[in-house]
């Protein structure tokens, strides 16, 4: 990490545009979140390695740069896992962070087995709950570490300072997050609706869905009891 710090403004301004990138448009580039998600494994998993290699054979830095090239582009091959896998991280992210913020004021929740299973199972069905919203969560959170992270490299500050016990880091997390999931969602609906016919254009979704059925009554009807069950 001190390697990476010692890159300067440079690796800073870099990280702060691929997160403005992500924050903005990364529902629609699901090869760069892929791209990032893939990084963050190589830069977690690098000092893991290194422990691994005898001392001296290669410096921490490449072993660090040549494991999130080669995650990069094993989960660029694989998108769609990449998005699950990502949300997962960001879910566990997420609890740990907030077990080391209750931890840090003197809460012991994270030592309670019974909690921990919880809250394993909570995120369980969390990330089946917003898959469809996947894109959007997951750049949204990364494009938010990286914007602050490359905020706190131009301001000299360690990027151990990020540090997830502190209140204010959870806070400035969530405020951009929201944020970037606002923005895009946005983003989507402007998109969504030029694709329209101009006559549908600014109508609501239950004015739209009465102007479908007026068109074809076939579309919306009551149940009858010679319908087949649904066994989805």
């Amino acid at each position: 990490m001190q390697q990476l710090e010692a890159l300067g403004p440079l690796f800073g301004i870099v990280l702060i545009l691929a997160g403005v990138f992500l924050m903005i448009r990364g529902h629609e580039r699901l090869q760069y979140i892929a791209a990032a998600v893939g990084a963050g494994v190589g830069y977690v998993g690098a000092p893991l390695v290194y422990e691994l290699i005898p001392d001296g054979t290669i410096e921490e830095l490449y072993i660090m740069i040549i494991l999130m090239l080669v995650t990069a582009g094993i989960l660029l091959m694989t998108v769609q896992l990449t998005i699950y896998l990502g949300a997962s991280m960001g879910i566990y992210l997420g609890f740990s962070w907030g077990f080391r913020w209750l931890d840090a004021r003197g809460y012991e929740f994270a030592s309670n087995q019974f909690f921990t299973n919880v809250m394993a199972v909570i995120a369980f069905f969390s990330v089946l709950y917003i898959r469809k919203k996947l894109p959007i969560f997951v750049s949204a959170l990364l494009g938010s570490l990286a914007l602050l992270s490359g905020m706190l490299v131009l301001s000299g500050e360690p990027l151990s300072s990020l540090d997830p016990g502190n209140s204010s880091t959870i806070v400035i997390v969530l405020m951009l997050s929201t944020l970037s999931v606002s923005v895009q969602m946005r983003a989507i609906k402007r998109k969504w609706e030029a694709e329209l016919p101009p006559e549908e254009r600014g109508l609501s979704r239950k004015d739209r869905r009465k102007k479908m059925a007026a068109e074809d009554p076939r579309i919306y009807r009551a149940p009858s009891e010679h319908d087949l069950p649904d066994l989805r």
